[in-house]
């Protein structure tokens, strides 16, 4: 393995820049809510799965859903030059996005699908890593790299160029994709569904679309100092960008431990201290937004213990208040001990998509949601993801999300219906995530 130190930058941003302009650029920015921001590019191999099948660059390819081919792009870079031990949390592995609308598993109905790629996945063996705990920065790549290219990559990492991007501006504000009225007439029918006893709590979610100038990228810095997510993510791909500010954990997997982090009930920011703090208190206080993460969490322990020791699965903070840039949530942490025979594509499977944003029972909240949500979700509610050839694995779940091509920027909010829910109280909640 190749590894040198890197002068310390207090941001990811400077490396980032000096890695734009490169092939596939991807990075991920934990802020001040972790120890780590990974940066990478110039991935060895991909794998993107549109409506007519994969397509691959760099390697034989394989057949299978997401997680089957996610699991064989691993293991082929692995045979390529197998991990080394360090501290850093990623040094090669696969990289990418799972979206909401990839194929189904496990009898989960079908997805209706956007423009983008129904999931993207990168092989890569090549980046920088900020260790924000001791003020450190690492540049490093596998030993399959030559000196002469390691020479080269080093040299483009500490570029001090900043490449001339297009500003991006809105040519007009967004606008939902689902009229008022609708709303209103999906929710109501979301609560015949559940007095009818076929579901307890429905997430519904609507799009947003604005055309738009210039790239996404150079908005990155100003909101993610707005929004101070612990799972941001931007990522410049061939068709278009893709940039997450998502507070939401999908999977962790360090070691034999695994955890999740799901969310639900959600109050505005108030730049007045003392309302606030009272926002914060009343989603504290709040039966039904305390009755939905309790429905969420129980979904997701039968999810994480299909592939956890008997008794192992524990939650060890229920409903907390977190703040973050512009929102406070409702944040439940649910953790087990992985069984020794399980296999990680097998848990990232078995669990998808997030319970947070489907409702319960999933497969018939989900069969729900395709037959009423008008707009597709595309990338949204899906997961964005690094798994480490050692094994370490870490995803978001992307919400607060927006994906850019051909000019047209779309975003989408949504939250858990319930019958304690209105519909007026809902489309707010979603404007104050949107």
């Amino acid at each position: 393995m190749h590894l040198a130190s890197l002068p310390w930058q207090d941001t990811p941003l400077p490396y980032a820049n000096a890695l734009i302009t490169s092939r596939w650029p991807l990075l991920l920015d934990s802020q001040n809510a972790g120890r780590w921001q990974i940066i990478v590019a110039e991935p060895r191999a991909t794998a993107v799965l549109n409506l007519d099948g994969w397509l691959f660059e760099g390697w034989p390819g394989a057949e299978g859903d997401s997680f089957a081919v996610m699991a064989a792009l691993q293991a082929w870079g692995k045979a390529l030059c197998a991990p080394e031990a360090t501290d850093l949390p990623f040094v090669s592995g696969v990289m990418g996005y799972v979206g909401y609308a990839a194929p189904s598993e496990h009898g989960l109905p079908d997805r209706h699908c956007d423009d983008w790629p129904l999931a993207t996945l990168a092989y890569y063996d090549q980046g920088i890593a900020l260790d924000s705990e001791k003020h450190e920065a690492w540049v490093w790549a596998s030993a399959a790299m030559s000196s002469a290219d390691w020479q080269d990559w080093q040299q483009r990492c500490q570029s001090t160029h900043t490449p001339t991007l297009d500003p991006f501006k809105l040519n007009a504000a967004f606008h939902p994709c689902t009229t008022q009225a609708r709303y209103a007439e999906d929710i109501a029918r979301i609560h015949e569904l559940i007095r009818a006893g076929d579901c307890y709590q429905v997430n519904y979610t609507q799009a947003y679309e604005a055309k738009h100038t210039g790239r996404l990228w150079t908005r990155y810095e100003q909101l993610r100092r707005l929004a101070r997510a612990p799972y941001g993510a931007y990522w410049a791909l061939p068709w278009g960008e893709l940039l997450s500010l998502s507070p939401e954990q999908f999977i962790g997997i360090d070691g034999r431990t695994l955890t999740t982090r799901p969310i639900k009930g959600t109050r505005a920011r108030n730049n007045d201290s003392e309302q606030d703090f009272a926002e914060a208190c009343a989603l504290a206080a709040s039966a039904k937004d305390m009755a939905e993460n309790i429905m969420i969490t129980d979904l997701l322990r039968n999810d994480l213990s299909k592939h956890a020791r008997i008794g192992s699965v524990s939650v060890p903070e229920l409903c907390a208040v977190k703040s973050f840039g512009q929102v406070h949530h409702l944040v439940t942490t649910i953790t087990a001990t992985l069984n020794n025979d399980a296999v990680i594509a097998d848990v990232l499977r078995d669990a998808f998509p997030g319970g947070s944003i489907t409702g319960a029972p999933k497969k018939r909240v989900m069969e729900i949601i395709e037959a009423i949500e008008p707009t597709a979700r595309g990338v949204y509610c899906g997961m964005l993801f690094y798994w480490d050839t050692r094994g370490r694995v870490d995803s978001s779940i992307t919400i607060r999300t927006l994906v850019s091509r051909q000019g047209l920027v779309r975003t989408w909010a949504g939250g858990g219906i319930t019958l304690d829910s209105t519909w007026q109280a809902e489309y707010d909640e979603c404007r104050s995530k949107m």
